[in-house]
C-alpha cells in the first residue's frame, strides 16, 4: 500500500476529503492515527460489503440472545411479514 508517509495516494479523492486531510494535520500525531484507523475500519467495512460490529455491540448482541424473551415461531413472523407484502 505504499504511500509513503506526508505524501496523499495517487488516486482522487474529493474535495471534502482533501479539506478533512488538511484540518486533521493540524492534530496532535496520536490523534491523527486514531482518525485514520476509525477511516480506515470504515472503509473497510464498506469495501468489505460486510457489517462490522464494535466489541460493544458484539457484547450486547451476545447479551440480548442470551436472554429469555417473548420469542415469535417462524410461523407467526411469516404471517407477520405477509400482512405487508404485495
Amino acid at each position: 500500500m505504499g504511500v509513503e508517509p506526508g505524501k496523499m495516494a495517487e488516486r482522487p479523492v474529493t474535495r471534502l476529503m482533501a479539506d478533512a486531510v488538511r484540518r486533521l494535520a493540524d492534530l496532535p500525531e496520536d490523534r491523527q492515527n486514531e482518525i485514520a484507523r476509525m477511516l480506515i475500519d470504515a472503509a473497510d467495512a464498506e469495501l468489505s460489503g460486510e457489517p462490522q460490529l464494535t466489541e460493544q455491540q458484539l457484547t450486547e448482541v451476545d447479551q440480548a440472545l442470551a436472554e429469555d424473551g417473548p420469542y415469535v415461531s417462524a410461523d407467526e413472523m411469516e404471517a407477520f411479514f405477509a400482512r405487508y407484502r404485495r
